[in-house]
């Protein structure tokens, strides 16, 4: 793919996003109060840590290696937040652009921090020897495509944790009901997948009526989970330099064609792909009624699934001791991960939604402060928290710890494909673009644009948003430039 640009430019002056902060700001008083944070104990150096929600057994693990990094530096104080997935970003940005932010925060990389200078470079700490490692350095022990998601403009801005990706679920009650057999190895061609889905889309009461879909999926902002049709046909996104938008190509259009075609023509996608919201889709899965044989979901959704059956689990012994019938419960649901299927004449391939990270925000008045938030973010990432990673089903992301998954049998198939997944572009204004190409491609799905007038409309309004971004930061570096000539004349005395 090419959409990472690589070329080193001052960074921290783009002012493009003046507006957003001055959004962000409005009305915010209250949540900055909020903001104003902690006190560390008398003596000691205080990190403001916050997090999005985990996995029960990741929050526990993360809470005991808090206070294990604690013991280890007595001289630091950690203060762990956690943030709600609906407002958490919402939070953090407001807290970041009033210059509150937290020294650590968990998430995706956001550029946007990078632009306004508010995120402290990490080279440094990715370049120090891995203890009794041999003279290997950390850097060298990431894998190289999981760390590129974390880099922009040759500088490294967040710790990599881990790699997500999408797969597809099956349903093996389903299937076995139908008589038909998962993909051998996980991978199947578009014909197989299709022959599949029509076999696994039925009238299940007989009355005339589909009960039963072949496959469900969402689409939406940031919603990717039909993009691996789309990256299938060899669609691509930005150029390498990221000042041009490559959406608007027939491989695009090959891409949605495919969704229309598996509600539309062959009918075998849950109808309203285009805006049925994510819950639906998972209910329609792996709820009581099993209406969809197969679902396109990150990999959260095979943690998900045995976490399903746990709590059925615990719901048939409770209806045992009281008494109750056992009827009112689905059965437990039985599961088999493929990839998505393979495009003709094109190469597998598998998305992403990125790379987890912290980053660590700067404090140039407390550098005591960044430094030890830096030192417990590789602490969570680099040295204890690769073996976890396994109970939340994800991707590690060291090359030394890749094994942890390699007994797994939900992840035989598709181990293999994970660390070179398409995720979003490292782009600042990744986000606005997001926005548009999900607009369109759920337009198109629902039938109000059709494929051409939709893909172009990615296109037009995409590089609109790149021309405006390149723009202000080409002013602002000539603005800079000026300002750098004539202090340069002023100390010389011209």
């Amino acid at each position: 793919m090419t959409w990472r640009r690589r070329a080193r430019t001052p960074r921290g002056r783009w002012l493009w996003a003046g507006g957003l902060i001055g959004v962000l700001l409005a009305g915010s008083a209250a949540v900055l109060s909020a903001c104003l944070g902690p006190r560390a104990p008398e003596g000691k150096i205080l990190v403001e840590f916050w997090d999005f929600p985990r996995l029960p057994a990741v929050n526990e693990w993360l809470q005991e290696q808090i206070a294990e990094f604690e013991r280890q530096n007595p001289d630091v104080h950690v203060s762990y937040t956690r943030l709600s997935w609906g407002r958490g970003g919402e939070r953090l940005d407001i807290a970041a652009f009033a210059n509150r932010p937290p020294d650590l925060a968990g998430a995706t990389l956001q550029l946007k921090y990078v632009e306004a200078g508010l995120l402290e470079p990490l080279d440094s700490y990715l370049d120090e020897e891995i203890p009794g490692g041999g003279g290997l350095t950390w850097r060298e022990d990431v894998h190289p495509e999981i760390l590129r998601d974390v880099q922009w403009e040759g500088e490294t801005w967040a710790f990599p944790w881990y790699k997500e990706g999408f797969v597809i679920l099956l349903n093996l009650d389903i299937l076995e009901e139908r008589g038909v057999s998962p993909p051998e190895d996980g991978t199947w061609d578009w014909d197989t997948f299709i022959d599949k889905m029509q076999r696994l889309t039925f009238d299940r009461t007989g009355d005339g009526q589909t009960d039963v879909y072949g496959i469900g999926f969402n689409t939406g902002r940031e919603k990717w989970e039909t993009y691996p049709f789309l990256f299938g046909e060899g669609m691509e996104l930005l150029s390498e330099d990221g000042r041009t938008s490559l959406i608007d190509s027939e491989a695009t259009r090959r891409g949605i064609q495919r969704l229309l075609d598996m509600e539309y023509k062959y009918r075998v996608s849950l109808p309203g792909a285009g805006g049925i919201s994510d819950d639906t889709t998972w209910v329609a899965f792996s709820g009581r009624d099993r209406r969809l044989a197969a679902t396109c979901q990150g990999l959260w959704a095979i943690n998900a699934a045995a976490v399903h059956n746990e709590r059925l689990r615990e719901a048939e012994a409770e209806a045992r001791r009281a008494g109750r019938p056992l009827t009112d419960l689905p059965d437990p649901l039985r599961i088999k991960v493929a990839l998505f299927p393979r495009m003709p004449d094109r190469e597998q391939v598998m998305a992403s939604y990125g790379v987890g990270s912290y980053m660590v925000f700067r404090r140039p008045l407390a550098p005591e402060r960044t430094e030890a938030a830096a030192r417990l973010a590789r602490f969570l990432t680099l040295e204890t928290g690769q073996e976890i990673n396994r109970e939340a089903g994800l991707l590690p992301s060291r090359i030394s710890k890749l094994h942890v998954l390699e007994d797994d049998s939900m992840f035989e198939d598709i181990l293999d494909y994970l660390p070179a997944a398409i995720g979003p572009p490292a782009h600042p204004v990744w986000r606005p673009l997001d926005h548009v190409i999900g607009q369109q491609l759920q337009l198109a799905l629902l039938r109000r644009l059709d494929v051409d007038e939709a893909v172009s409309n990615m296109g037009r309004r995409t590089q609109m948003i790149l021309d405006d971004y390149w723009r202000s930061r080409d002013v602002a570096e000539h603005a800079e430039a000026l300002r750098a000539t004539s202090s340069t004349s002023l100390d010389s005395g011209e």
